[in-house]
């Protein structure tokens, strides 16, 4: 995750750590804060979420529904 350091990446910190505890799934949520992390995934809105170096959102604070999909299918694969 790129930008957890910004409100909007707090907010969105805790969806995921919320979400993950309810679903009872382990997620490591890498916090990415410097702007060569975000040059290297070309990323240009924060928060970004990334996801097996794909990025998933740019941004935008997602839904526990949006999170919740994420997780059960990262998980599962």
């Amino acid at each position: 995750m790129i930008g957890s350091n910004c409100s909007n990446g707090r907010r969105l910190k805790k969806i995921i750590e919320r979400v993950s505890l309810q679903n009872h799934v382990k997620v490591t949520l890498n916090e990415l804060n410097n702007k060569s992390d975000q040059k290297k995934y070309n990323v240009s809105m924060i928060p970004a979420l990334i996801i097996d170096n794909k990025i998933i959102s740019q941004g935008k604070i997602l839904s526990d529904k949006e999170i919740k999909k994420l997780i059960l299918t990262t998980a599962t694969n």
